[in-house]
């Protein structure tokens, strides 16, 4: 049965979707259940399927482009089914002369008078049989976008090229044959070019757009790469075995050495949204910052103990997070959104931890905080954290969020400024563990490790005095756990 095949809604929050590789080409068969293309939203990327058996008969989504949840995308059906009504419902014609015929409508001068018609027609009759023959031959070229791509990048004539994909459609197998057989000087340098990118276009590449990316990085060619991922899928740890073991040939990296360029990286969805959600909170919050110093050694400790106590992975940023919560709770300002002039707390602790991923960084939500034990707490920690960084989270785990929490101390940052997390009113910076010499109540000096936090808030909302309150009741905690780890130890 023929469908059209159109843009999944990956979250409540999903605008747009990019089409960020075809796992399938134009004419090739599909299998239900298995994956035809992989897209990309503002925050996650995922797999389309088949629904069932069949043929991509029509790709109406090239890679790279976008669209709105529910767009279509393309069409498969049987391979001797007829698919116009569903072109039709899909606003595409049945071949690609329409639209050059409305290109080359538009490109004629508007005229009404006699003589321009008469030139006109003029013109088309003095054009040369060659010319006019070729003309009508592009109306009815069919070939896949990777392989007009291909095209343009070697300098071939689609128009001569025949094509040996589904109903003559032309695929880059055809393109490649024709840019090395071709006799004319235009002809050999596509050829060399076509020679030179062997690989690249000449097997197909199963890729997650995460490993592309990390490829372009490290100057990989990602054909030249052996899959070891499912069905032969190139992972990201592939990328870097092929990277260390000297995936840039050397004449490449001695043309890298001897002629620098400059590159162009394009922001991917993500990145555009991170980038447009950040400037947001940046223009429209009024950002202050303020910071405050703790004791870490009874932090330390706590964690140490309920690790061994819960026979769960406890850690500090657990027990953290239960001091987080319990400053919220005596200020319920900072547990809050702020939406069309509405400052709204909220009941729950919805918690936000920051993971840095490969696309961008990313807030997983860890939900209902405040009701947690410490090893659901840790478990659940663990669980939004690895979806995460395995690629396998979804547009749900982050949306909800009322408060978050920003770790680089991990990374030996000691202080740092960290933007709000729209539409929340507040995020908590947490900074690297140091050891310090500090004065004793008896006056006499001792080493003590130390942490130290960094609270961004919006200042439209709440007031300096109310963050200095609210890092206050968290050093608080953060000094003396014991009392929130045993609570939550026994729920």
């Amino acid at each position: 049965m023929a469908y059209i095949v159109k843009m999944p809604k990956l979250g409540l929050e999903m605008k747009s979707g990019e089409l960020a590789a075809w796992l399938v080409e134009e004419g090739g068969a599909v299998t239900e259940g298995e994956p035809i293309a992989e897209i990309e939203s503002e925050k996650t990327t995922a797999e389309i399927t088949a629904k069932e058996d069949g043929v991509l008969r029509r790709v109406l989504l090239a890679e790279g482009d976008s669209t709105a949840p529910g767009g279509v995308v393309a069409i498969v059906a049987e391979a001797d089914e007829d698919i116009s009504s569903l072109e039709a419902e899909a606003g595409v014609g049945d071949a690609d002369a329409g639209a050059e015929d409305a290109e080359a409508a538009e490109e004629e001068p508007e005229t009404a008078t006699a003589e321009a018609s008469s030139a006109s027609q003029s013109a088309v009759t003095q054009q040369k049989p060659a010319e006019q023959e070729q003309t009508k031959e592009a109306s009815d070229v069919r070939a896949s976008p990777r392989a007009k791509q291909l095209a343009d990048e070697l300098g071939v004539d689609l128009t001569t090229v025949e094509g040996t994909g589904f109903q003559g459609s032309i695929t880059e197998e055809d393109v490649e044959g024709a840019a090395e057989s071709a006799p004319s000087e235009g002809g050999a340098a596509a050829a060399d070019a076509a020679t030179s990118s062997e690989g690249a276009a000449g097997k197909r590449v199963f890729a997650p757009p995460s490993a592309r990316r990390l490829a372009r990085e490290l100057g990989v060619e990602i054909s030249q790469v052996e899959g070891t991922g499912q069905n032969g899928r190139i992972t990201e740890s592939d990328v870097r075995a092929a990277a260390e073991s000297g995936g840039v040939s050397e004449g490449e990296a001695v043309a890298a050495e001897a002629e620098p360029v400059e590159m162009e990286r394009p922001l991917s969805g993500m990145r555009r949204t991170i980038a447009d959600r950040l400037g947001q909170s940046y223009r429209e919050s009024v950002h202050v910052t303020v910071n405050r110093r703790a004791d870490a050694e009874e932090l330390l400790a706590a964690a140490d103990a309920a690790d061994d106590a819960l026979g769960v992975d406890v850690s500090i940023s657990d027990v953290l997070i239960l001091a987080v919560s319990a400053a919220l709770d005596e200020y319920p300002a900072f547990n809050a959104t702020f939406e069309d002039d509405v400052h709204q707390l909220h009941e729950s602790h919805h918690i936000c931890i920051a993971v840095d991923i490969d696309e961008g960084l990313i807030a997983p939500v860890v939900r209902d905080v405040d009701s947690l034990s410490l090893a659901e707490l840790a478990e659940t920690r663990i669980e939004v954290t690895q979806r995460a960084l395995s690629g396998d989270y979804t547009m749900d785990d982050l949306t909800g969020g009322t408060f978050t929490i920003s770790n680089l101390g991990v990374l030996g940052v000691e202080s740092f400024d960290p933007i709000i997390n729209p539409p929340q009113v507040a995020i908590l910076g947490v900074n690297t563990i140091r050891k310090e010499v500090v004065p004793t109540d008896d006056g006499d000096v001792a080493v003590r490790r130390v942490i130290s936090f960094s609270l961004s808030f919006d200042h439209r909302i709440v007031d300096g005095a109310d963050a200095a309150r609210f890092l206050g009741s968290l050093v608080e905690h953060v000094e003396k756990p014991w009392p929130l780890v045993i609570a939550a130890g026994g729920r």
